[in-house]
Parts: C-alpha cells; structure tokens; sequence
C-alpha cells in the first residue's frame, strides 16, 4: 500500500499537545471560580496572588474542560473516516490512520467504504417500481419505488438497510402490498 501520509514528526506532535493544553487551559481559566468565589483573581506573580490554577477548584475546571475533547474527537474522527471512505479509502487505510485493525475500523464506522459494486438496481414487479440504492449519507442500502396503484413511499431516513439484497427485499414487499386501488363505493 502505497505511503498516504506522513507520520507527524515528534516536534509535529509536541505542538499538538501544546495546542490542546493551551486551548484546555484557556477554557479552565475562563469557568473556574477560584477559592472563595472571587472572580477577579490576578494570575500575575508580581502581585503576590496565586494563579487559579494552583488550586483544586482550576483543576476541577480542566477536568470539566476535558470532558469535552473525547466527544470532540469521536465527532471528528466518525466525519473525516466516513469522507476518506467517501474518496476512496480502504478500510485497511482508516484503521492504520487511527492506529486500530482494519476489523476493528469496519466495526467502528460501518458503511464508510461503500460496497465494491455500489451501482443503482431497478425492480420491476406487481405492476410497480423501484429502485435500490447505496445512501453514501448513511452507509446503508436505501429503495424507492411506486406501486401499481400509484402510492410512493421510499426507505425510512432510520431504517437502513445493510444490504442490498435486504432493501431489494423491503421495496419487493411494498411493491406486492401495493398492487391495486382502493375502490370507493
């Protein structure tokens, strides 16, 4: 597999460490309430005062201000994962980015890489049709068809499915169900 990235360099991901400590440390700064309550205290050492962080409620702040970077990063590695797929990623490529298996990267973003043959399939039964596709969107198999007796209805935005023998299988079932109008007497 050919190289597509560089490692970052040590001096590469000390920055990265800064960069994140000093934005963590930004949000501490701004949400804690140093001991006592005051709001205004003088983190400058000429003053004789102590900077905030030298106390347990700063820390407590940091580790508020860290809550937030796990979420954060799962957002963003679920983005960037399914958009390299979108591009022509491997799995193999994702779970090397982020230093898992390529099992384990199929388990974490399923659906990121489509399906080798993700072209549309049209059906055509009980005097209706369809059409069975690939939701890049949601990574799952979709259908919308039209009956014989002229209802439409497609994939519910929740109910993706898996394959495209299974969404084949759901537009076939609205397709024999819907055969006929309803006469009104």
């Amino acid at each position: 597999m050919a190289d597509v990235y560089r490692e970052p360099t040590p001096d590469q991901l000390q920055d990265l460490h800064d960069a994140v400590v000093d934005a963590l440390t930004a949000l501490a700064d701004q949400i804690s309430i140093p001991h006592g309550g005051r709001l205004d205290v003088d983190p400058d050492p000429a003053s004789g005062m102590t900077h905030p962080m030298n106390t347990a409620e700063w820390q407590l702040a940091m580790l508020r201000a860290l809550r937030e970077v796990e979420p954060l990063t799962q957002v963003l590695g679920d983005r960037w994962a399914r958009t390299a797929g979108i591009m022509g990623a491997t799995y193999t490529q994702l779970g090397d980015a982020a230093g898992i298996t390529r099992q384990a990267a199929t388990k974490r973003w399923p659906g990121a890489v489509p399906p080798k043959d993700a072209s549309p399939v049209d059906i055509e039964t009980a005097g209706g049709t369809a059409r069975v596709f690939y939701d890049q969107a949601s990574g799952t198999w979709a259908w919308i068809g039209q009956g014989a007796n002229g209802t439409s209805a497609e994939s519910e935005d929740d109910a993706g499915h898996g394959t495209s023998e299974a969404a084949a299988a759901a537009a076939g079932a609205f397709l024999a169900s819907n055969t006929t109008t309803d006469e009104k007497e």
